[in-house]
């Protein structure tokens, strides 16, 4: 019985995450001046990027860092994502109904259907799906003395795989700022 449970919450369960395998690029301008400490500024205060100011502070700290809100260092960061796509070869076929409320005073609704699977679906059976592109995130991080004089610039790149998007540039932080201070060209790493 307890096999039974254990199975059939193994099917309900989402696929573990994959390591995503990514890439970083940094460029250092000068030393980062010891025993300085750093404020930890997003680039823009949506909920995601203040969530991973915290996770900047934690690793920076763990790193052996200090952080402060009026320190002589400011490491600024940003964050993108470019959506993947996936062609479906030659012809698309799409189903588009369409309701509109009269008198009633029923709601007008539209719905586009995409008959289209990159499994084989009912209007592709056995076809190839065409090429598929996966979503990519980027993260940015510059580090400057107030005064405006950069010091060091980062970035890393990664597909993303099995997981969702905030879950990637949390991995992909500790890879990222294990190179501060460092240039490295195209390094690839696993998040």
């Amino acid at each position: 019985m307890l096999g039974f449970l254990l199975a059939a919450l193994m099917i309900g369960a989402p696929p573990p995450a994959t390591a995503a395998e990514g890439t970083v690029n940094a460029v250092a301008y000068k030393p980062i001046p010891a025993g300085q400490s750093m404020a930890v500024q997003p680039w823009d205060n949506s909920g995601e990027n203040l969530r991973l100011a915290e996770e900047f502070t934690a690793i920076l700290v763990k790193l052996g860092y200090r952080v402060s809100d009026d320190a002589p260092l400011a490491i600024s960061f940003s964050t993108r994502d470019v959506l993947g796509y996936w062609s479906a070869g030659q012809r698309r076929h799409i189903l588009e109904l369409e309701g509109h409320g009269w008198r009633t005073g029923g709601e007008n609704a539209r719905v586009r259907l995409n008959l289209y699977s990159s499994q084989g679906g009912v209007l592709n059976k056995g076809k190839d799906p065409g090429n598929v592109v996966p979503s990519k995130y980027m993260l940015e991080v510059t580090l400057e003395r107030r005064k405006g004089e950069r010091l060091w610039q980062g970035e890393a790149t990664a597909a993303l795989n099995r997981t969702d998007g905030f879950s990637l540039l949390r991995a992909m932080l500790p890879a990222l700022l294990n190179h501060m201070g460092q240039t490295v060209r195209q390094k690839t790493v696993k998040f």
